[in-house]
């Protein structure tokens, strides 16, 4: 089987806060169809991965390509209008606005209405929750609803790429088992998804490919299946 095209790559990164480098020439790559998960201890410069491929940092080495286009150091709107999403972690919705207005912001760069229409018509395939309570103020639902409504907002621009920050964090066990879950069926959907998570294991249970940071560098990669039965990393991030 002919292996995907390569959709996103990052390579040789070095970037940080002020003179401090949190990443040290770390590379990473994504192919059309693939979930990629990023794990590692805290510190290890997942986040910081994230912001620097989306534009809120320009590293001080490396590049980020997307789509076959040089995109280091572009601003995370035109990233956004390239086909690249981000959910940032911390399920940052708007909370007077309701379900159906947060999905229309999320929206804010199309302006053929039939577009939006056919986006919000996928959306709640995905999450039927959200059709039901299209008109709930998102600020009025639980955390786990919350982080379906910040998903689900980011799809609305129809992107090639999402990248999703710690989707799990903070969420009940019901709610981390359900949106695992989803992120498994926008995989069916077609889309590409990018994970950053602190749960380990469920994020290499359900990833294709996934690497392993440590200080700031590549410390593994591979499949997700062969990383989750690796005696090293189930000692060293896996508790076990």
């Amino acid at each position: 089987m002919t292996p995907s095209p390569t959709l996103l790559t990052a390579h040789n990164l070095t970037a940080g806060y002020g003179r401090l480098d949190i990443l040290h020439n770390v590379s990473l790559e994504v192919r059309a169809g693939e979930i990629v998960s990023i794990i590692g201890p805290n510190g290890a410069g997942k986040s910081t991965a994230f912001k620097t491929v989306v534009g809120f940092l320009n590293p001080r080495a490396g590049r980020v390509v997307f789509n076959g286009e040089d995109i280091t150091g572009l601003r995370p709107d035109v990233v956004l209008r390239r086909g690249l999403a981000y959910v940032p972690q911390g399920r940052i919705v708007f909370p007077q606005m309701t379900v159906l207005e947060n999905l229309e912001m999320g929206a804010y760069i199309e302006r053929d209405g039939g577009r939006v229409k056919a986006a919000l018509e996928q959306v709640y395939g995905l999450f039927p929750i959200l059709f039901e309570r299209r008109r709930q103020k998102a600020g009025t639902m639980s955390g786990g609803e919350q982080q379906m409504v910040a998903i689900a907002r980011a799809l609305m621009t129809t992107p090639r790429l999402v990248l999703l920050d710690e989707p799990s964090l903070g969420l009940s066990p019901k709610f981390v088992t359900l949106i695992f879950e989803k992120l498994a069926a926008m995989k069916d959907a077609g889309y590409t998804l990018m994970l950053v998570e602190q749960n380990a294991t469920r994020a290499l249970a359900i990833a294709d490919r996934a690497y392993v940071l440590e200080l700031g560098k590549n410390r593994f990669e591979g499949p997700g299946a062969l990383l989750l039965a690796d005696p090293d990393v189930k000692r060293l991030y896996l508790g076990g």
